[in-house]
């Protein structure tokens, strides 16, 4: 086929259990088991370079489901098989499908794997990194990876560190930038350590156009009997008052990495319409973005 405009193209928005998870029985789960549109995927991104370089970003248990999306929405004829694995951090819904790319599944081989130092050990320690040939990984602030015009920043954010460390990635094409950001602890912890005051100014400073953001918990009372402390997120009530409160204009604002509980997996909720009139959207799997 011809060529084709480098896109950023949404292949989950789930946290990483997805929806449905495993062993739970809640309305949103129970949806998702009897009505296919309601099912998420756990987050990830497929991008398509201006040389046609095909870049995955997380590789979640649902790789065989997303790499068929990536091909459809793309226009390719068969399920797209990347060039390159970018993860952001080593929790695991974001590396649960790496083993896919091994000999008992894909039988991949000379990947190139993007990653920070603390993530490449884990993989190693697990064994997984026989597909990958050429890696790169630093903890440093300047780990960037670069191909067919679209250049990947790795952004430290602090989130959970009990793994590896966690990066945001800024995707950047020629008209557009795409900050991919699923995990983070709280806005005032990330936003201390990128030197900015509200995630709007945040945005606007690094040229952003889109924003695909952590949208895990829609309040802190999502899960009882539990201690939220454990799984840290900000919560999307919080985030909202942040852009809200800010009179910048900011860049589209896409929530993903939404756990089963959260009540944006119901489409028209209260709290979908609260986001809708706000300004910013609820991410679907298929979304793509030009670059």
């Amino acid at each position: 086929m011809g060529s084709r405009a480098p896109t950023v193209t949404i292949l989950g928005t789930a946290q990483d259990g997805g929806v449905p998870q495993a062993g739970c029985g809640c309305p949103n789960c129970n949806a998702a088991f009897e009505n296919p549109e309601r099912v998420r995927f756990p987050v990830s991104l497929g991008v398509i370079d201006n040389k046609g370089g095909k870049h995955l970003i997380e590789a979640t248990r649902a790789l065989p489901e997303q790499l068929k999306i990536w091909a459809d929405t793309c226009g390719y004829d068969n399920p797209i098989r990347p060039d390159t694995v970018l993860l952001t951090h080593a929790h695991l819904g974001h590396i649960e499908g790496i083993g896919q790319f091994g000999k008992e599944a894909m039988g991949c081989q000379n990947l190139t794997l993007i990653a920070s130092e603390s993530v490449i050990s884990i993989l190693q320690n697990k064994k997984l990194m026989a597909p990958f040939s050429n890696t790169d990984f630093t903890s440093e602030e300047s780990l960037k990876f670069e191909q067919g015009g679209i250049v990947f920043d790795f952004i430290p954010v602090p989130h959970r560190d009990d793994t590896s460390d966690t990066h945001a990635i800024l995707v950047s094409g020629e008209n557009k930038r795409v900050l991919f950001l699923p995990d983070h602890d709280d806005w005032d912890q990330t936003l201390k350590s990128v030197g900015h005051t509200n995630p709007r100014d945040w945005f606007q400073s690094m040229g952003a156009t889109h924003v695909l953001l952590d949208a895990t918990f829609w309040n802190g009372e999502e899960l009882p009997g539990r201690d939220m402390k454990d799984v840290p997120h900000p919560t999307v009530e919080d985030t909202l008052e942040r852009i809200l409160e800010s009179e910048l204009e900011g860049p589209e604002i896409i929530f993903i990495h939404l756990n089963h509980t959260n009540p944006l997996n119901k489409p028209n909720s209260k709290q979908s319409r609260m986001v809708e009139a706000a300004g910013c959207k609820i991410g679907h799997r298929g979304w793509s973005i030009e670059l």
